[in-house]
């Protein structure tokens, strides 16, 4: 409500400031019988709420207590309008917010009975209908007590609204969680290239084949089956769009022969770079290492 007049309560006195009707804190402490420290509290729990809607704070001040020692003691207090005030009463019981809607009223019959201007705006929230000039004299306990109901309506909104966010946020959890999933899987999927690209060294087909669960003739017959290699003689070989690639290297073994000349057979091993290039490759045809089978292993093309 507003009026061309601002009412403050200090002991009790009523004092003309400018045009809003308010009250300190202090006051409401003292009207419901609360401790000052609760009010200062519970005015403070509401006041983000407040800005949310209204995009403006509780008007927030200080005052200095002398204390018996000589020091002085910066204490803090709220000087809230009667909409504000009406507001934060919602949180009191209901003996308490009965006491500040009485005083509030007894408030208005002291300034009608000042000299005053004969009109003030009235926002009447509870009809929806636009501001319009009425006399201060018709002002009564039902409009008081719609404000009261209207602030009341507007905390269980804001208080759904929480409820709402609070969901949402629930929700959001619940993505990133199934996010922080797909990236630990995507993370166990490329264990595997990460183990053998920080080897430098060659390894034989049987010892590919080991990490797919397969012993080496099956893996070179999947291999050949692909398009990869063929066998010529005992030798496996890569097609020719395959050499020169780096994929491969050979090695002679020694073959030891009883009484006789050790004589010396060639042996294909693959690079890591050729293993990378057989694990996609084998991938494309949904054949994967055992450490990336989490379900089941889809069949070769």
């Amino acid at each position: 409500m507003k009026s061309k007049i601002r009412i403050t309560m200090n002991n009790n006195n009523i004092n003309q400031i400018t045009d809003q009707q308010t009250m300190t804190s202090m006051d409401i402490a003292e009207i419901t019988g609360k401790n000052h420290f609760d009010v200062l509290k519970a005015i403070r729990k509401m006041e983000p709420a407040w800005e949310k809607v209204t995009a403006s704070k509780f008007t927030c001040r200080k005052r200095i207590n002398e204390l018996a020692n000589g020091f002085k003691k910066e204490i803090p207090y709220f000087v809230l309008t009667k909409t504000e005030c009406l507001f934060v009463a919602t949180k009191f019981n209901d003996e308490a917010r009965a006491k500040l809607v009485l005083r509030w009223e007894q408030l208005e019959k002291e300034r009608i009975a000042q000299p005053q201007p004969s009109t003030f705006n009235v926002q009447r929230s509870m009809s929806g209908e636009s501001t319009l000039p009425v006399d201060p004299r018709n002002m009564s306990r039902l409009q008081i007590l719609q404000l009261a109901l209207a602030a009341e309506e507007e905390n269980q909104r804001l208080q759904q609204h929480v409820s709402d966010l609070e969901a949402d946020n629930y929700g959001m959890m619940i993505d990133l969680g199934q996010k922080d999933q797909q990236i630990y899987e995507l993370q166990e999927r490329t264990r595997y290239l990460d183990a053998i690209m920080a080897d430098r060294s060659t390894v034989t087909a049987t010892q590919i084949a080991q990490d797919y669960g397969m012993g080496a003739p099956s893996f070179n017959k999947l291999l050949n089956g692909l398009g990869i290699q063929r066998k010529v003689g005992e030798q496996w070989i890569l097609y020719s769009e395959h050499l020169n690639k780096g994929y491969v290297a050979t090695r002679m073994i020694p073959i030891h022969h009883a009484g006789m000349p050790d004589t010396y057979k060639p042996l294909t091993s693959w690079t890591q770079s050729g293993r990378r290039f057989l694990y996609n490759k084998l991938k494309e045809h949904g054949v994967l290492p055992l450490v990336e089978r989490t379900q089941p292993t889809a069949s070769a093309q």
